[in-house]
C-alpha cells in the first residue's frame, strides 16, 4: 500500500471517496483494489452522463444561436433590398419596444435553459462509500461493531459529515442478516452498496431524459417568439406599415 501511495503521490485531497477508502485501507490493512474498480466505474458513469447533458443541449442551444443570428440577417438583406428597417426601427417606438421586448426574451430563455443545465449535471455522491469502509475493516479481520466505529470516524473525518441514513439503515439490516444467517459480512456490504449506486445512476439518468423535453420549454416559449419580435415584427411593419 505504501508503494502504491507513493508512485501516486500520496492520498489524494481533492477526490474524497477515493481518500476514504484508500485511508480506511491503511487503517485496516485490507487490499482496496475492488472498491478502486468501483470509482473508477462512478467516475466513468459521472462522465457519461455529462457528455448526454451536453448532447441533449446541443438542438435547443442551436436553435437559440439561429433565432440570435436570423433577425440580424434580415435586417440587413432588408436594408440592402430598399425597405427603410433601421429608419423604421428607430423611428417607430412601437419597432424598439418589440426588440427590447425580443431581446429579453432571449436572455430568459438563456437564464432558464442554463438553470435546467445546472440541475441536471451529475453531483458527486458518497452513497454506499460508508458499507464498502466497514466491509474493508472487517475484511481485515475487525469484528463487525469495531468495524463500523472505524470507518465511521474516518468517514466524519473525510466528509465532515455522517453516512448518509440510507447507509446507516442498510448497515442495521446487513448485521440483523449476519446475526441470523451467518452470512459473509464483506459481500452483503458491497452488494448493497452497489445497490445504492446504482439507484443513484438510475435517478440521475431520469433526470437527463427529462432534460431533453425541459429544455424544448425556453426555445418554444421564448427563443422561437423572440424571432418574432426581433425579425418578423419589424418586417413587417416595414413593408406594410404606413409610410
Amino acid at each position: 500500500m505504501d508503494k502504491a501511495l507513493q508512485y501516486i503521490g500520496g492520498i489524494p485531497e481533492s477526490k474524497s471517496g477515493l481518500r476514504y477508502l484508500l485511508e480506511v485501507a491503511m487503517h485496516s490493512g485490507a487490499k482496496v483494489a475492488n472498491e478502486i474498480d468501483v470509482i473508477a466505474e462512478l467516475c466513468y458513469q459521472r462522465n457519461r452522463s455529462v457528455e448526454r447533458i451536453q448532447v441533449a443541449h446541443a438542438g435547443p442551444n442551436a436553435s437559440a444561436r439561429l433565432v440570435i443570428w436570423l433577425p440580424v440577417i434580415t435586417l440587413v438583406m432588408g436594408q440592402f433590398s430598399g425597405l427603410d428597417l433601421l429608419g423604421s426601427i428607430v423611428s417607430r417606438p412601437i419597432l424598439l419596444a418589440s426588440i427590447g421586448f425580443g431581446a429579453l426574451l432571449l436572455a430568459l430563455a438563456k437564464v432558464f435553459s442554463a438553470t435546467l443545465l445546472r440541475k441536471a449535471h451529475p453531483k458527486e455522491n458518497y452513497l454506499g462509500f460508508f458499507l464498502m469502509g466497514v466491509a474493508l475493516e472487517s475484511s481485515a479481520g475487525s469484528n463487525l461493531n469495531q468495524a463500523q466505529k472505524s470507518a465511521y470516524e474516518i468517514y466524519q473525518r473525510v466528509f465532515a459529515e455522517v453516512p448518509n441514513k440510507a447507509e446507516e439503515l442498510a448497515m442495521a439490516e446487513i448485521v440483523d442478516l449476519v446475526e441470523l444467517t451467518g452470512a459473509r459480512v464483506g459481500d452483503l456490504l458491497r452488494a448493497h452498496a452497489m445497490n445504492l449506486q446504482v439507484e443513484a445512476l438510475v435517478a440521475n439518468e431520469i433526470q437527463i431524459e427529462r432534460l431533453g423535453v425541459r429544455l424544448m420549454l425556453p426555445l418554444g416559449l421564448a427563443v422561437l417568439p423572440a424571432f418574432v419580435c426581433l425579425a418578423v415584427v419589424p418586417l413587417m411593419a416595414t413593408m406594410f406599415g404606413p409610410n
